[in-house]
Order: C-alpha cells, then sequence, then structure tokens
C-alpha cells in the first residue's frame, strides 16, 4: 500500500516517533486475522449498538475476501435486533438470518466492482480498506509500550481529525450495502461543519504489533452535545491472530438473496415492495 501524499503530510504533525509507527503499520498488508468490531451510540438515553466478529482471509486483488461473520445491531427503535452471519468466499457470498441461509450468487458477486483509490479492485483487503483511515489519526500525543490481549504492542494516542472522519465516512455512504452510514452520503459540506460544532473530546488509540509492526486495534470516541443533549459515539475495530490460520466453512447454497430483502422488509416495518437488483455498474469499496 503505497502512502498517498495527504497522508504524508497529515502524519507529518506527529512527533517522529509516532510518525514512523502510524505509517509503518498503514502500509502493512493483512492476509488473515480475527476481526472484532464495535460501534456504540447513545443519545438522548437511548443506545444504539453494532457489534461483528469472526475470521477474515484476503484472496488477494480483484475478489472479495473471505469472511465468517456474526452481526448483531440493536437499537431502541428498532422492533427487535438484527442477529445474523455473514460468510464470503471471494466468488460468492452468504447470510444466515432467523435460522435460514440466502445466497448472494455468484452472477451478482460479479457485477460487482471492487475499487480503491487507485481504480483498481485491491481495497477488498482489510488493510488496504484501514489504510483509507490513516489520516483520520495526524494529532498524536504520545506513545507508550503495553499489551494488547497478552501481545506485547505501541499504544498511540491523540486527537481525532474529525474532519476526515466525516469526509471519508460520506464517501463510504455512497457505496451499495453501506447501510450503517445511511444518509451521510446526502450531508452538504456546511452540513459536516455542523456536525463538528456539536462534537468535543474526538480522541483515539492505535495499537501496533511490536513483532511485525502490523494495526492491532483501532479506537476512538466523543462527546455530542446538542439541544441540551449530552451524547457519545465510540467504536473500535480489533485485529487478533493477525496473519495467522483461519477456517472459514461456507455453506453449499441457500434460499435467493431476494427472500431474506423481503423477509427485512417485512420483519422491520418496510412494506412488501420488491428488492432492488444489484446493478450492473456497482462499486463497492
Amino acid at each position: 500500500m503505497a502512502v498517498t501524499a495527504a497522508g504524508a503530510l497529515a502524519v507529518s504533525a506527529c512527533g517522529a516517533e509516532e510518525a514512523s509507527v502510524v505509517k509503518t503499520a498503514f502500509e502493512q498488508d493483512i492476509k488473515s486475522a480475527n476481526v472484532t468490531v464495535d460501534l456504540s451510540m447513545k443519545a438522548q438515553g437511548q443506545e444504539t449498538t453494532v457489534k461483528l466478529a469472526g475470521p477474515f482471509q484476503s484472496n488477494g486483488e480483484n475478489k472479495l475476501p473471505s469472511v465468517d461473520w456474526k452481526l448483531n445491531i440493536a437499537a431502541a427503535g428498532m422492533p427487535k435486533p438484527i442477529d445474523g452471519q455473514i460468510i464470503s468466499t471471494g466468488d460468492d457470498a452468504f447470510v444466515v438470518y432467523g435460522g435460514e441461509t440466502y445466497q448472494v450468487g455468484k452472477e451478482n458477486i460479479a457485477k460487482l466492482k471492487l475499487s480503491g483509490a487507485g481504480g483498481g479492485m485491491e481495497s477488498a483487503d482489510l488493510g488496504k480498506m484501514l489504510t483509507r483511515m490513516q489520516d483520520w489519526f495526524p494529532e498524536t500525543s504520545g506513545t507508550q509500550d503495553a499489551e494488547l490481549d497478552g501481545e506485547a504492542v505501541t499504544r498511540i494516542s491523540g486527537k481525532l481529525d474529525l474532519s476526515e472522519a466525516l469526509k471519508d465516512m460520506k464517501e463510504m455512504a455512497k457505496q451499495p450495502g453501506a447501510s450503517g452510514f445511511e444518509g451521510l452520503e446526502d450531508l452538504s459540506n456546511r452540513d459536516l461543519k455542523e456536525v463538528e460544532k456539536v462534537v468535543s473530546d474526538p480522541n483515539f488509540t492505535i495499537d501496533v504489533g511490536k513483532s511485525d509492526g502490523k494495526l492491532r486495534r483501532i479506537a476512538a470516541n466523543l462527546t455530542i452535545n446538542a439541544d441540551g443533549q449530552k451524547g457519545a459515539l465510540a467504536f473500535s475495530v480489533k485485529l487478533a491472530d493477525v496473519d495467522k490460520p483461519v477456517k472459514i466453512q461456507a455453506p453449499s447454497g441457500g434460499r435467493p438473496i431476494e427472500e431474506l430483502m423481503q423477509r427485512f422488509q417485512r420483519d422491520f416495518g418496510g412494506g412488501g415492495a420488491e428488492p432492488a437488483a444489484i446493478p450492473e455498474d456497482a462499486t463497492v469499496s
């Protein structure tokens, strides 16, 4: 992964030691890992959580990675939490929900064009996806030796660049299937500035493995003050067993993915509308 000019300028604001560790960590390819993602948002006494966990295996350029991820989404306004499982093989994908397995299908996967900043399909790899986030962390305040799950790491802390994070999330929201960023694609630059005004104390922690200089954890949290109400947002991405073998067993088949879309519409109040087909020129990154 090449460091972009913007990324190089961003890390130059760090001290020499921090800049070197951050730069090296975000340049490293991650071939496999057990991934844990936690997102929590608290506002007006209510909490929304997104949890994802399971193994990841890169299949190289031009292919989706292989994953077997358990997913849980819970929010106060939802009729019930979403509990599911996402499995991919590189050329096909499956979703397990409500005791049923649904198959995306190789033809639908083939319609998706996976593109990164360079226009290729390399962004399907976890390490290259994380590279997109490196400009979020330019202002480091310190480096220390620490342990994460018994492994020696270099821990770097500092101030999160909320402006860069919001701009990236807005771009992510434009991609098919990016429901976690729903609505962000419609925000103007002025809207993003207004969001920044109600946020305070955006900070981050990055853990980098001492054995290989690769990322082990990215965590960030911030406080939101809006309309006299205080809220909080926190997220973390943790990578365990980096580059060690992982086991991913795909189902032999499943019901058509369109049936899952219809089931979601029934379960979560979407009505009986026909699910949208995957367009021929769909692009994800």
